[in-house]
């Protein structure tokens, strides 16, 4: 994704992201009064691992410049904005608000949750209509004025869910121009809600305390963080900045209390530094000069709290950014700097914190610390690249070129180049061009910076000027695309997936969208928005012979209620500040795709040519197609029918196989034989690893039949031919990959494309392949250890001195022949790197194929436990009969019955399927059945108020009334093998960890989430454990969960 703000493909492991919209957007044109807001109020918050994409900021100003403007700072954890409502809850929509009484609506705003409304944060008729009234405006302000006043330590009085209506209507405001709404801009109009904000702060529950006293702060910087404030509102924030850091030692472990920090400091600076740049003032001539002290000194008391740990460290850093950032309005103007000063002193050198105090030195206090001594910035850089991205490897003859940090694989890079050729050459198939628009751009070369983990892409900031509160991010006036290795714990997407996205963003800029990023006429007003992410995600499920496919990940994010589907029309005018649009973009796009490619087609030609009206036109045509919007749903419910039939394109292992030696000409013939090439020419080009070659040439197709059509035909010869290639015994023809191009009729009434191939060189002799793929796969069950072997015999006679096993699950290991077992049932591929004495690197492949182990039924007495038949396994038998014998003299001839157990103890129960042809196959799964125990007390969500749950007894849980952690603790004497599982009665998003308690910071173990029963188990060393059940996402259901000693 380009940058402007948003996300890319998908969902979350560890939801841990920025409000994405909070950028200045500065260029020279603007010319605007200072009472009209331009810092982007928040909206709804996207998660950690999503792509972000370009905005102004980034595409036009130098780094000095976006150091001054861009949001550097760093939220503690996740905190998701769009509430997850419960279906069962009676919802609204703003036109059923809008309808209601004054008096009505705040008693119905005042009893729900903000995630019962929908449409908030989205910009339509309803909303137009609903904000565009001033007058119900002014209400809902006085609304929270008079329940800031009233609300209790129990009760927030539904000021969270008047302040989630106002932040949407400001936010509303900011992102249009229509007129109805242009007044939420206006700084005058956003003072108005100055005294609900007082009100608030003066009621004396105004504290960090209770669920809803932390609610109620909450709402307060909000609120203020999307309006305005002022000296008096800024020194009630003082007071709770103090109260955090009088209490460090116990709120640094409340994850919602530091959100609750973050969230007024950002509040306040961002108002604070708009009104400022926009006003022309100095800041001695604002109003806040001298006189919010308090609330700066608690800032400067986080910057300097010296040690830092996991717990403390987005403090401090954010402690240093706002130090730097609001020092200058402090009553000793160089207090900002004296503290940046004592912080670069303090923290080690190119670290988070030392980086940090420098960049605040350089960006607003003239490159010079308070003891005269010039801080060189670019040199910092310079070092810090050298630290943390020390490698550097070059594709194409200088075209790509990569730079990563030290433990990124190369076979990682390796994978990565590869999948963007599939990505190229599908995207160059489809819009009918290879030739760059604008030759001469930055993205002549394409550069992508990875670094190794998500915290070391933290230094971006530092090293580049852009922001890290995303998954990556693509910047086209650079052609540079900036990302993080990641592990499947880290994030629901792989690092090829998002740059499979992000490549497509650059392919765009190259050679289909005019002008650089929101510069040219066809981008303005976010007319493309849509387009440009549907299309991402769409082109990331190209695939080498088998044209572009949808990715199962992506079909996960449209809404199984029909309801809550976008329309076309939705759809086609699709704005950043939501993130499922990237969903229903890709779909529309994938429907065309494939159904009606003569209008995908239409669409782009439009774009290339910059034809913003004719573009425009047929935009609005579409959005009022009937038939086109039927087809549409229809195609989604396909999609979200068959998901588990698509799975997520990945560069295959044949790309990195050795491949045998074989002469460019021979190559060019047979290529040319095969695919019917008229005038073939090869090409070949240097890489670091290996070289490639490209044969170009002219195809002549029969008689025309429209270009559509020949399209399709084309297409499915080009796939035809490369699988013949694939046959033809030479390793290396499945690296390649064609598109075609120029389309074009000839005299004689025959199609013709321009044809390119593309693919791995040998000339020079065997390419040095990274892997040998191993002939028989391993097989195992779950949790049950595999014996591993190395099989050095293969690298002849040299002398290997090191093994490193990537097992594929996430697991290494550094010995020969290691044992490993796998959790999960899957296919897995595992890979040996053998090093020898001389440097030499040499890998195997190979296939793990895990079965499930015999199926376990947990439950509890006289509750109905849900059997599954799992017929999937009868493979092609059509099965005619099911029997299940229950083990306490019960049957069913259900496929998937439920049935009931009325004593507690362990049964086994047995299923008879017969097929058509009168055979039997049998399985059996053990049931165990366990009485209810005692039920979990709140508090318990920290190590000293956890529930000592005894050994073999179920205990019922629950998450509700915003508490979405529940903790347990147990003995263990002596080692022995613990068995947890808990068993996610609501079919929840939930998960659970174990700690030791000599290692608060590292799990030992863990369950599966989104699983019916969430189990797991490992071998105990004596000592004390505390067991953490949580939901990563606010929803509330019940769980039940249970400890066993073996």
């Amino acid at each position: 994704m380009k940058k402007k703000m948003n996300k890319i493909m998908l969902g979350v492991s560890t939801m841990a992201l920025s409000l994405g919209a909070l950028q200045a957007e500065v260029s020279a044109e603007e010319k605007v009064p200072y009472n009209v807001l331009q810092m982007k109020p928040a909206g709804i918050e996207k998660p950690k691992d999503a792509i972000a994409h370009s905005s102004k900021v980034d595409e036009t100003l130098s780094y000095e410049d976006r150091l001054k403007v861009g949001d550097f700072s760093q939220k503690p954890a996740s905190n998701m904005k769009d509430e997850k409502v419960n279906h069962s809850q009676e919802s609204y929509t703003l036109d059923e608000l809008n309808k209601m009484s004054d008096e009505e609506l705040i008693h119905t705003l005042e009893t729900i949750r903000s995630g019962q409304i929908k449409g908030l944060f989205q910009f339509n008729e309803e909303t137009k209509a609903f904000y565009g009234n001033k007058e119900r405006m002014q209400v809902i302000m006085n609304a929270i004025e008079k329940k800031g006043s009233e609300f209790t330590k129990t009760d927030t009085k539904g000021i969270d869910t008047f302040t989630e209506v106002l932040r949407s209507a400001f936010y509303v405001g900011f992102y249009n121009e229509e007129l109805s709404v242009s007044y939420l801009k206006e700084r005058s109009f956003q003072d108005k809600c100055l005294p609900a904000l007082k009100a608030i702060a003066k009621n004396p529950n105004f504290k960090l305390g209770t669920a809803e006293q932390d609610l109620a702060v909450t709402a307060y910087a909000d609120l203020m963080g999307n309006t305005s404030s002022d000296v008096e509102t800024v020194r009630y924030a003082a007071k709770i900045l103090k109260q955090y850091n009088n209490n460090l030692s116990t709120y640094e472990n409340d994850r919602k209390k530091g959100e609750v920090v973050y969230t007024l400091m950002k509040a306040i600076d961002r108002d604070i530094q708009t009104y400022w740049h926009f006003s022309g003032k100095e800041p001695n001539e604002t109003m806040w000069y001298g006189k919010i002290d308090s609330f700066i000194n608690e800032v400067n008391k986080m910057a300097l709290i010296g040690k830092v740990t996991d717990k403390n460290g987005w403090l401090i850093n954010n402690g240093i950014y706002y130090a730097g950032r609001l020092g200058k309005f402090h009553s000793n103007p160089k207090k900002g700097l004296d503290v940046a000063t004592q912080a670069m002193q303090m923290y080690p050198y190119l670290g988070e914190q030392y980086f940090g105090a420098a960049e605040q030195i350089a960006t607003n206090y003239g490159g010079v610390d308070a003891n005269g001594k010039t801080v060189n910035l670019d040199q910092l850089k310079k070092e810090g690249k050298n630290k943390y991205l020390p490698k550097t490897y070059t594709f194409d003859d200088g075209a790509i070129v990569f730079k990563t940090g030290d433990k990124v694989t190369e076979e990682k890079i390796q994978r990565m180049y590869w999948a963007a050729k599939e990505v190229k050459a599908q995207y160059h198939r489809v819009i009918g061009n290879d030739k760059a628009l604008e030759p001469g751009n930055a993205d002549d070369v394409l550069t992508i910076v990875i670094y190794n983990t998500p915290d070391e892409y933290k230094f971006n900031n530092q090293l580049y000027g852009y922001e890290t509160n995303n998954g990556g991010i693509y910047i086209e006036q650079d052609g540079t695309f900036f990302t993080y290795e990641r592990t499947p714990q880290q994030s629901i997407f792989s690092l090829e997936e998002l740059f499979r996205h992000e490549f497509t963003h650059y392919m765009q800029g190259r050679y289909e969208v005019p002008g650089l990023f929101g510069k040219g006429d066809i981008q303005q007003n976010e007319r493309l928005t849509w387009y440009a992410e549907g299309n991402a995600e769409f082109f990331a499920g190209s695939t080498r012979t088998n044209n572009v496919v949808p990715r199962k990940s992506v079909i996960r994010g449209l809404s199984t209620e029909l309801a809550e589907r976008y329309t076309a029309e939705r759809t086609l005018h699709a704005k950043y500040g939501t993130w499922d649009f990237y969903n229903y973009s890709f779909a529309l796009q994938s429907y065309m795709y494939n159904h009606k490619f003569e209008t995908f087609d239409k669409i782009q030609d439009l774009i290339r040519a910059n034809d913003v009206k004719g573009y425009d036109a047929y935009r609005e045509a579409l959005s009022k197609d009937e038939q086109l919007n039927k087809d549409y749903q229809t195609y989604m419910q396909q999609l979200v029918d068959n998901q588990e039939k698509f799975n997520v394109p990945q560069a295959s292992d044949d790309y990195l196989v050795s491949h045998a030696p074989k002469a460019l000409a021979e190559v060019k013939q047979e290529i040319a034989d095969v695919a019917n090439v008229q005038d073939a020419k090869i090409t070949k080009h240097k890489s670091q690893f290996f070289n490639t070659f490209t044969v170009e040439g002219t195809y002549t197709g029969g008689t025309t039949k429209g270009e559509s059509e020949d399209w399709k035909t084309m297409s499915k010869q080009v796939n035809e031919a490369l699988e013949k290639l694939s046959q033809k015994g030479w390793s290396g023809y499945n690296t390649v990959t064609a598109y075609f191009v120029n389309y074009r009729v000839n005299n004689e009434n025959q199609f013709q494309y321009d044809i390119v191939f593309h693919g791995i060189a040998t000339d020079e002799g065997a390419n040095q392949g990274i892997i040998v793929k191993r002939d028989k796969p391993y097989s195992g069950e779950e949790n049950n250890a595999i014996q591993f072997k190395s099989d050095s015999s293969k690298v002849e006679d040299r002398k290997i001195i090191s093994y490193l096993w990537d097992f594929g699950d996430g697991n290494t290991s550094t010995e020969a022949n290691p044992t490993h077992a796998y959790e999960k049932e899957g296919t897995y591929t595992a890979t040996v790197t053998m090093k020898d004495d001389k440097g030499k690197e040499s890998k195997e492949t190979m296939t793990v194929n895990i079965d499930r182990t015999r199926e376990i039924y947990y439950g509890e007495e006289n509750k109905a436990i849900e059997f599954k038949s799992d017929s999937s396994k009868a493979e092609d038998q059509k099965i005619v009969s099911y029997h299940w014998d229950f083990g306490d003299g019960k049957t069913s001839t259900e496929a998937n019955p439920t049935h009931a157990y009325e004593k507690e103890g362990t049964y086994t129960a047995t299923l008879t399927m017969k097929d058509d042809k009168g055979k039997e196959s049998k399985e059996t799964m053990t049931v165990q059945v366990d009485r209810i125990g005692a039920t979990e007390q709140e508090p318990n969500n920290n190590p000293e108020q956890a529930n000592v749950i005894p050994f073999n007894t179920l205990l019922k849980g629950a998450f509700k009334d915003e508490d979405y952690k529940d903790g347990y603790t147990f003995n263990v004497s002596s080692p022995k093998e613990i068995n947890i599982s808990v068993i996610n009665e609501s079919k929840i998003n939930m998960t659970w960890v174990l700690f030791h308690e000599s290692d608060m910071k590292r799990y030992v173990a863990g369950g599966n989430s989104n699983e019916s029963i969430l189990k797991g188990k490992f071998t105990a060393k004596p000592g004390k454990y505390y067991l953490y059940v949580y939901t990563p996402t606010p929803v509330m259901g019940t769980y039940a969960v249970k400890v066993q000693e073996r």
